[in-house]
C-alpha cells in the first residue's frame, strides 16, 4: 500500500517534534553541566561533583588540609603587605582596594575559607564526624580582620 501525502506530512511533523524535544533536552542538560563550581560572587563555594560524592574519610582529609592552608594565609598576606607592589594596579588596590586590599593572599583566604565551609556543610549532610571550623579558623580570621583594616 503506497504512502499518501497526508501520511508523509504526519511523519514529517513527528520528526520535527522529536527534533524539538531533543534540542530542549540537550539545552537542559547543558544548563546543568555548565553550573558554576568554585568560589561564587556572593562569597559562597560550590563543590565539584567528586567532592560532593566523596565519603566521610576523604572529606575529613580534604577539610583538614584546607584548614591548614587557611591558617597559613594570614602570614602570607602580611609578607605580601610588606613587599612593594609590582604593578600600578596592585599599588592602587592596596591604597584604595576593596575587600582584599590588593593582596592576593587575602583573596585566596576568602576562597579557601568558603571552600572549607562548603566541605563542612557536606560533611554535616552526610552525618560525618563534625569539625569545629569556627574554632579552628578563629585565630586566622582575627588576623585577617586586622590585615583588612590596615
Amino acid at each position: 500500500m503506497p504512502i499518501t501525502q497526508a501520511q508523509r506530512a504526519d511523519v514529517k511533523s513527528v520528526r520535527i517534534i522529536h527534533c524539538l524535544v531533543l534540542l530542549t533536552a540537550a539545552s537542559q542538560i547543558w544548563g546543568c553541566a555548565s553550573a558554576s563550581v568554585g568560589f561564587q560572587t556572593n562569597g559562597t563555594y560550590v563543590l565539584e561533583r567528586n567532592e560532593q560524592s566523596a565519603d566521610c574519610q576523604a572529606l575529613h582529609k580534604n577539610i583538614w588540609g584546607r584548614i591548614q592552608i587557611v591558617k597559613g594565609l594570614p602570614a602570607k598576606a602580611r609578607a605580601e603587605q610588606q613587599t612593594t607592589p609590582s604593578t600600578a594596579s596592585s599599588l592602587f588596590g592596596r591604597l584604595f582596594g576593596g575587600q582584599n586590599k590588593g593582596l592576593a593572599a587575602v583573596g585566596e583566604y576568602d576562597r579557601e575559607r568558603a571552600h572549607v565551609y562548603a566541605l563542612q556543610r557536606t560533611m554535616v549532610e552526610k552525618k560525618c564526624v563534625a569539625v569545629d571550623v569556627d574554632q579552628e579558623l578563629a585565630e586566622a580570621a582575627a588576623e585577617m580582620t586586622k590585615i583588612r583594616s590596615n
